[in-house]
């Protein structure tokens, strides 16, 4: 039977239903056209002149072009997500589950059911808000804004908190993370040079400009790694790139000179493992030797540190009378196994990690790099008698 009220012809219905949907739809909580229907009238109504905003009839229409000509059921459902940022699907109720829809073997049409459903999971976007809520040079509007619009973007089954929990007393209100995030990557899109103001903290925790700025740069790529937000740019004098945290950079000038140190295919997760805390410089052949007590857990701190991509074997006896005086047997008697770690590595990074864990590892080469560790550690054991 028809619906009985006559709402106003709308062209508006599509948007009216996929609003109600994405707002009080998921798999797990799907509409009746009635119930999809009722909301829409309930929550639009106010902008309708008659009783009603839409119809019955109008709803299930609507939801059948959809979901037989917009979303069809089969392989290509995924694609339907990444292709529009959502989809609308369609259920039946069987045994008190939804189930994909089908007509029973009697050719009886089941009461159908719809959900919508975004490319966000809920774990995806938990993921997204608890990073933005951790990280202090966000303002407290930065952090209010990003969040509610992802919220928005919540399935059902996501936390409907009023608010955010957040040390807001941590914030960095005078923060221009996003604004300077903008233009860097315009600067980067358009392929040009930049002349920027990068600092560091005074006694006063103001931010004044470190020696030599502002300087003209060529910014290569933005990246996230080890808490905080980076600009990688190449720089002249060290023939290398080098990192700046974005949060420090005060003035950023685009400059339409053609930026010629380009880095295609780039890859962060290789970067970041290749420059341990986000030490810059040229990439060296390194060999490490790591303590491994069986309660320390090192291989969880190398692979954390440097990715599965660095080769760890147990060393032999050769090295480790070499640099440590003792073979195997020795230290096995004690229940310890020393590793050979090597890997492809910026310098700086390393050594800094090697000092802090400088109980469990020790640098093989190069040679360089072992000396500095050992006079940095040698001046810092002065400090305590």
């Amino acid at each position: 039977m028809a619906d009985s009220r006559k709402p106003d012809s709308s062209r508006l219905n599509l948007f009216y239903i996929l609003q109600i949907l994405a707002n009080h739809s998921d798999e797990d909580h799907p509409m009746s056209a009635s119930e999809i229907r009722d909301k829409v009238n309930m929550e639009f109504g106010h902008i309708s002149s008659s009783d009603a905003v839409i119809s019955l009839d109008t709803v299930k229409r609507t939801l059948e072009e959809l979901t037989n000509k917009i979303f069809p059921a089969g392989p290509d459902y995924n694609d339907f997500l990444y292709r529009y940022g959502y989809c609308v699907s369609c259920l039946m109720k069987k045994d008190g589950e939804y189930k994909s829809y089908r007509a029973d073997e009697e050719g009886r049409a089941p009461k159908k059911y719809y959900y919508y459903e975004n490319s966000f999971k809920t774990a995806e976007l938990l993921t997204l808000k608890d990073a933005i809520e951790t990280y202090s040079y966000f303002s407290q509007d930065d952090i209010t804004d990003i969040v509610r619009k992802l919220v928005k973007l919540r399935p059902k089954s996501f936390p409907k908190s009023k608010y955010f929990d957040v040390a807001w007393e941590a914030r960095d209100e005078d923060s221009l993370l996003l604004m300077n995030i903008d233009d860097l990557n315009r600067i980067i899109n358009n392929r040009n040079c930049a002349n920027i103001t990068y600092c560091y903290y005074d006694r006063e925790k103001k931010l004044v400009p470190r020696p030599g700025y502002p300087k003209r740069i060529e910014p290569i790529h933005l990246m996230w790694s080890n808490g905080f937000y980076y600009l990688l740019a190449y720089n002249e004098k060290y023939q290398s790139i080098v990192n700046m945290r974005i949060d420090r950079i005060t003035d950023i000038e685009e400059v339409e000179i053609e930026n010629t140190h380009r880095v295609d295919n780039f890859n962060p997760v290789k970067y970041r493992y290749e420059h341990p805390v986000m030490f810059g410089g040229k990439k060296k052949h390194m060999v490490l030797l790591c303590r491994d007590t069986g309660r320390n857990y090192i291989m969880n701190t190398i692979v954390d540190v440097f990715g599965k991509s660095a080769k760890v074997e147990p060393a032999s006896d050769k090295i480790l009378m070499k640099y440590l005086n003792h073979d195997r047997e020795f230290y096995r008697a004690q229940g310890i196994t020393w590793l050979k770690v090597s890997l492809e590595s910026a310098t700086g990074g390393v050594e800094l990690w090697a000092a802090q864990y400088c109980c469990d590892c020790f640098i093989v080469s190069p040679e360089e790099s072992r000396n500095r560790l050992r006079e940095r550690l040698r001046a810092g054991a002065e400090y305590y008698g």
